[in-house]
């Protein structure tokens, strides 16, 4: 496995789809939704972010929301080569979420093809979903996946802990103390699950260099 980190435009493109999500998150109808898998204090806080705050945040260097990446049954769907009824669905995601979702799965498709490491810092996906990902055509991720209107969630939307960090010194005005949060995050994704092999991981997301970060530090300067 090729064991370099995300490059820059990898990165932009985390942030790109990180500011969708949140904006969704923060004000949209689908983003009430989404609110309401989490604790009612984040929710609270996320609904009251400023546009500066979505900015610092979208620069955390991993995918704000997730694609159920380590749900295994339900991924399950990609692999069944039966008639595709999952296209019968009768509720269908809100347009905007499922926008967002079908960016997502076309950016992790192609990561998985040439880093799946990258892809693995990034989404905190197990070294088998990437490969699952890979091993399909992106017409058959998208087939199969990117109409369900259950596969986009916010990250460790029960975890409270983990959204504190991110909505308190994770938008602190200072950029050390804002992007020690967002890696500390990261770490956490990175341990999560003790049966995925994530030795080298953890160390890696604090040697990682993040140049997107340094973007969202100009919105400090005058």
């Amino acid at each position: 496995m090729d064991f370099s980190g995300p490059d820059p435009a990898d990165f932009r493109n985390v942030r790109s789809l990180n500011y969708e999500f949140l904006c969704r998150l923060r004000s949209s109808s689908a983003g009430v939704d989404l609110r309401q898998q989490m604790a009612t204090e984040i929710g609270t806080i996320i609904s009251s972010l400023t546009d500066l705050h979505v900015e610092r945040l979208s620069a955390t260097p991993f995918l704000l929301f997730s694609l159920r990446e380590r749900d295994s049954d339900y991924w399950s769907f990609l692999s069944d080569d039966e008639p595709s009824g999952d296209l019968l669905l009768t509720v269908k995601p809100a347009e905007e979420l499922g926008q967002l979702a079908a960016a997502c799965l076309g950016f992790l498709w192609q990561l998985a093809q040439r880093n799946p490491y990258a892809t693995r810092l990034v989404s905190g996906a197990t070294l088998s979903w990437c490969e699952q990902l890979a091993d399909r055509t992106l017409f058959r991720v998208l087939q199969r996946m990117a109409g369900r209107p259950d596969l986009l969630c916010p990250r460790r939307a029960a975890d409270a802990g983990f959204w504190l960090k991110l909505l308190g010194p994770g938008l602190s005005s200072e950029p050390d103390v804002r992007i020690a949060a967002q890696l500390s995050a990261l770490q956490s994704i990175l341990t999560e699950d003790p049966s995925a092999r994530y030795h080298t991981l953890p160390a890696a997301a604090c040697s990682s260099t993040v140049p997107t970060l340094l973007v969202a530090d100009k919105l400090d300067r005058p």
